[in-house]
């Protein structure tokens, strides 16, 4: 497709009904506005039947077949009524030009009878429905088209096949075919949308046929009125009619017309009388108005092509004197440079311009197919999930780096993440670098043929660069700099903690990879060290698994044992982030539960975050929703495989925390997915004993309910019986005893709960302890 194609193929094309004419047969069904339809099966019958739909091949023919004719028409018929010798006859070969012509034109009305069409989308094929529709819309064009008007003028007032002036006005009815000219707006479509035919060249035809047939039309005309007046001395053309013939007239008169379109006429020939002055006058207006559109046609092209190059002289001049400012020196600006030129080579067709114009869900569609493969190969994308990919693509910006350029520099604190997905770049690694000294300038080409001190290692399509020091925050230890072209997706710090927020899940199963990539790196130092004792040549690894710390023969064990340290430094940070990175998003599920946020959690558990992951204390959601009462989050993390049963380092649970906060709905909720309170039996009694001491029956009615032990005995093997007899506590006693606690237990002291009641002297409770103890 060329640059014109590419800047001016606007997104409307596929409305066109030019174009859905020659659409390739639909196989399904699209809402909205296209060539589908919904039954195949009735399709097919219905082609059975002689019903013609748009796609098949004999009908594009066809339709091409009829818009050639309605070409012939736009300069056959001035031709006709200019120069024919006979107007209204056909016996000549203007008349059987004439019948073929309108003979197609006829045929073509009884097609489209039989031509299933679009509406709102889908394709219409009943015959009913075919009829009404071209019957109501575009039959009657079309029979103005080809009626025989002239001829049946001529006929009735007795002139057929006269030479009078009668005829000759007679023959004026033949400008109607040019109905037949709708048809050019259709293929003037097809073609300005075809991506295979050159925007400018068709512009510059379609200007170059339009302008040529409006001077033939003038020209035929300017004949006809000389015509009329008998080719007398009063018009333009009487002093030649004599030293012309037919074909020379034609020529004279067609380059009358193209002078006075192009200038006002250089006066070898201009407008005799009334008639001709009128047409010749009007006739230049609508040259105004022609030439107008074509100059404006053309210019939109040129000026389009000169607005780039405007734009990018002026960003250069731009460039040119910020770096005179700021004394850049020679190298840089050139640098600068040849950046700035890729960036515009590539602007137009970068996805963030292609994408812009398409839907969230179609955008996605694109970067799958562009750049899935290479991602989901790489080591830190194992095993997460799809929604998450998906959003890093989103999130992800398309950058382009010149040969030469570094991509990421040592000592550098990055703040984006980078994925090569074209062109080779390459790690650049110092001899003997175990930890972060000072940054090192940028790299010229140069340093990379004469440092001896440097270790290169190539990078290709699939690799992420700086991947350790974005995730870890830590300074960058090596630099990457690009051998050829490179093409990065690009992830932006702040962009990332927007998808960890979203998807915790992936995001720390990205930190686990990371933490196994170093893990082997450590794993295979040891090996070399092993290998450099024995006097042998090492290489860690060439696949590029482990980075930049591919080692040499040479290399001393010092350097392996260093390089270990700094690896174990680098895991410890990645555990650091892992730990620091499920923190924060359990703190974040826990203040959502406290708050009845569903949607939060809703978010978090479907990305696969653990709703079962405890703060410090071992508190999870679930203990939290259900000290708050908030039931709709209890369903929603039960939903997600929450388990009531755990323990904090308090040791309460979530039934406990909705029993001790008197939530009957969450207790209840709790109860039905097997819930327990998961109750030592000293410390059961020990919330028991206090419940009864603070006369609390509701909290006592509430832990009973839950399954709370009732004769649980503390380290004295005293019951809530026991408290509830000496503190002469009736209603808890009564409680406790429908509740199956046993009034006759002894503690340590050998003391039932009636030796309680007798010791405190209470008369009356003690008639209520016989009541409760007898059969």
């Amino acid at each position: 497709m060329s640059d014109e194609n590419k800047r001016l193929l606007p997104s409307t094309m596929a409305s066109t009904h030019a174009l859905e004419l020659l659409q390739s047969r639909p196989t399904g069904v699209l809402m909205g506005g296209g060539p589908f339809f919904t039954d195949r099966k009735m399709v097919e019958k219905a082609e059975i039947h002689g019903v013609i739909f748009p796609w098949m091949s004999a009908y594009k023919i066809w339709w091409w077949i009829t818009a050639i004719g309605a070409i012939f028409t736009v300069f056959f018929a001035p031709f006709e009524i200019g120069f024919q010798e006979e107007p209204g006859t056909f016996s000549d070969f203007e008349g059987y030009s004439e019948i073929i012509s309108t003979g197609i034109f006829v045929i073509d009305i009884f097609v489209n009878f039989n031509l299933a069409f679009y509406k709102h989308g889908k394709i219409i094929f009943e015959r009913g429905k075919i009829f009404s529709n071209y019957l109501n819309r575009m039959f009657w064009v079309d029979l103005i088209g080809v009626f025989p008007f002239e001829t049946i003028v001529l006929l009735l007032t007795g002139h057929l096949g006269d030479k009078g002036k009668v005829a000759l006005l007679a023959s004026l009815l033949r400008m109607l075919r040019f109905v037949r000219l709708h048809r050019m707006q259709k293929l003037s479509d097809m073609l300005q949308f075809d991506p295979r035919v050159s925007l400018l060249w068709f512009t510059l035809i379609r200007n170059f046929v339009a302008v040529f047939a409006l001077t033939h039309i003038e020209a035929c005309f300017m004949y006809f009125l000389a015509r009329y007046h008998d080719f007398g001395a009063d018009t333009w053309l009487g002093p030649l009619v004599e030293e012309t013939t037919g074909t020379s007239r034609y020529i004279v008169s067609l380059y009358w017309s193209i002078v006075t379109f192009c200038t006002v006429g250089y006066g070898d020939f201009a407008p005799a009388n009334p008639m001709e002055q009128i047409w010749g006058s009007v006739f230049m207006l609508i040259n105004v108005v022609v030439a107008a559109w074509i100059i404006g046609s053309i210019t939109l092209l040129i000026v389009k092509g000169d607005e780039r190059t405007g734009e990018y002289r002026d960003s250069l001049q731009t460039l040119q004197q910020y770096g005179e400012m700021n004394d850049f020196d020679d190298a840089f600006m050139r640098k600068l440079k040849a950046q700035l030129r890729l960036d515009f080579n590539n602007r137009e067709i970068s996805d963030e311009q292609v994408l812009g114009n398409f839907p969230g869900a179609v955008r996605r569609k694109i970067l799958r197919k562009l750049y899935m493969q290479p991602l989901v190969k790489t080591h830190l994308m194992a095993g997460v999930r799809q929604q998450f990919v998906d959003a890093f693509l989103a999130s992800c910006k398309v950058e382009i780096f010149n040969p030469g350029e570094e991509i990421v520099e040592r000592g550098a604190i990055l703040s984006d993440l980078f994925l090569l997905v074209g062109g080779v770049a390459e790690i650049v690694t110092f001899e003997g670098t175990t930890t972060l000294g000072p940054k090192r300038d940028s790299f010229c080409e140069e340093d990379f043929d004469a440092d001896e001190h440097l270790r290169r290692q190539k990078l290709e399509s699939g690799d992420f660069i700086g991947d350790i020091g974005f995730f870890t925050e830590s300074p960058q230890v090596d630099s990457v700099a690009c051998l050829t072209v490179c093409k990065t997706l690009t992830m932006t710090q702040a962009s990332y903690k927007l998808l960890a927020q979203d998807h915790p899940s992936s995001v720390g199963k990205i930190l686990q990879n990371l933490l196994i990539k170093v893990r082997e790196m450590q794993v295979a130092l040891p090996k070399g060290l092993e290998v450099l004792r024995a006097g042998s040549s090492f290489d860690l690894d060439s696949s590029r698994t482990y980075n930049s710390f591919d080692l040499e023969s040479n290399k001393s064990r010092d350097e392996l044992q260093q390089r270990k340290d700094s690896l174990t430094a680098v895991a410890d940070l990645v555990k650091m982030h892992m730990a620091k990175q499920l923190d924060d998003q359990t703190t974040r599920l826990l203040f959502a539960a406290s708050r009845g946020d569903t949607r939060t959690i809703s978010l978090m558990c479907s990305q696969g975050f653990d709703a079962d992951n405890a703060d410090y204390d071992d508190r999870t959601a679930l203990m939290v929703a259900a000290m708050k009462g908030n039931t709709d989050v209890v369903r929603l993390l039960l939903e997600y495989n929450a388990n009531p049963n755990l323990v904090d380092m308090h040791g309460s649970t979530a039934l406990l925390e909705a029993v001790k906060n008197g939530n009957d709905v969450t207790m209840k909720v709790l109860a039905e997915r097997g819930a327990e309170l998961c109750m030592s039996e000293k410390l059961a009694a020990s919330v028991l004993c206090q419940a009864v001491y603070d006369g609390d029956i509701s909290l006592l009615k509430r832990l009973l309910e839950a399954g709370i032990q009732v004769n649980a005995a503390d380290y004295d093997k005293r019951t809530a019986a026991h408290i509830a007899a000496a503190e002469g506590n009736a209603a808890a006693l009564r409680v406790l005893s429908q509740n199956g606690a046993s009034l006759e237990l002894k503690d340590r002291w050998e003391h039932t709960a009636m030796y309680e009641a007798k010791k405190s002297n209470q008369t009356s409770f003690l008639k209520e302890i016989s009541k409760l103890s007898s059969p």
